[in-house]
């Protein structure tokens, strides 16, 4: 089956749960005919040589989904385009120089996104007048903030536990965007290229202990993102990220040719290192995993 193919089941499947939406818009049937047939191209794996034998590829793996969207080769550590690389750690996520970089990626290895998702989980499970004061307020402000819709949309879909959001482990999505800022970084020279691998070992690392294979990672990752974007009508988004999978998953794709249990080299944690020669602190709240305990300390011990 080609990738076309591919394309059209997964925009039928993603599609489906808000068809009678789909089907009173004859704009949206066709923003979603339209993107079927760039998908294809957008999400064409690309190698240089191979992921086989490459000591990086279970970090690549776990970040490819972000190398197939810039068009990059999945068995390259570096993106193609520091300039667009330097522009994209700006605008998206605030980091402007070295300093903001390993901040930065502390701050997803230590806690990440899955702190403030379990922070919005226990305020829903408590339920009471808390919950009611705080979605109260939140409906007052979305008449003017979208930030405060797309938070009041996600404490509904918390309510309502859609896609298994109660059951999410979120650890997915902050791993996999760790590897792709520090590659990003390590692109445009805000981090050294050691370094930068190194906290993509660490993060891989981290992946193993929690996952069990790359279905499970990557429906981890794909409801995390869901619920991050907290999108009304998420049709589009929906169909791309059903697509990226498949093509992930595919026999082409880096989840097939990388064992999800393969031997990772031991990350040194250079990142600490990093922090230490900038003089930055770094502070986090110990959680319960034992290597979210062994991090801090760590963190404390050596900077």
């Amino acid at each position: 089956m080609d990738y076309a193919a591919l394309a059209v089941i997964a925009l039928l499947i993603a599609a489906s749960a808000c068809w009678p939406l789909l089907r009173s818009s004859g704009k949206r049937r066709k923003a979603l005919n339209a993107q079927a047939l760039q998908l294809p191209e957008h999400h064409r794996p690309r190698y240089r040589q191979s992921l086989a034998g490459n000591p990086l590829a279970f970090p690549l793996a776990m970040s490819s989904g972000y190398a197939l969207c810039r068009g990059a080769d999945l068995d390259e550590f570096l993106f193609p385009d520091a300039e667009e690389e330097r522009i994209t750690l700006a605008e998206a996520w605030g980091i402007f120089d070295t300093e903001d970089a390993v901040q930065e990626l502390w701050s997803l290895l230590s806690q990440g996104h899955r702190s403030g998702w379990q922070q919005s989980r226990e305020l829903v499970n408590a339920g009471g007048a808390a919950l009611a004061q705080h979605r109260k307020i939140l409906g007052s402000r979305a008449r003017t903030s979208e930030e405060a819709r797309e938070e009041l949309l996600s404490l509904r879909r918390l309510q309502r536990n859609e896609r298994g959001v109660q059951e999410l482990d979120f650890l997915a999505w902050d791993l996999s965007r760790a590897v792709m800022v520090a590659r990003s970084a390590a692109t445009c020279g805000f981090l050294d290229q050691h370094v930068a691998q190194d906290v993509a070992l660490q993060a891989a690392s981290y992946a193993q202990q929690t996952y069990g294979s790359w279905d499970e990672f990557a429906k981890a990752f794909d409801t995390a993102r869901w619920f991050w974007r907290a999108q009304q009508d998420s049709a589009l988004d929906d169909a791309h990220d059903a697509h990226r999978t498949q093509v992930l998953t595919s026999a082409e794709g880096p989840f097939v040719q990388v064992d999800f249990a393969a031997s990772v080299p031991a990350s040194q944690l250079l990142l600490l290192d990093a922090a230490r020669e900038l003089g930055l602190s770094l502070r986090a709240e110990e959680e319960d995993r034992d290597w979210q305990r062994a991090l801090v300390a760590a963190a404390h011990s050596r900077t």
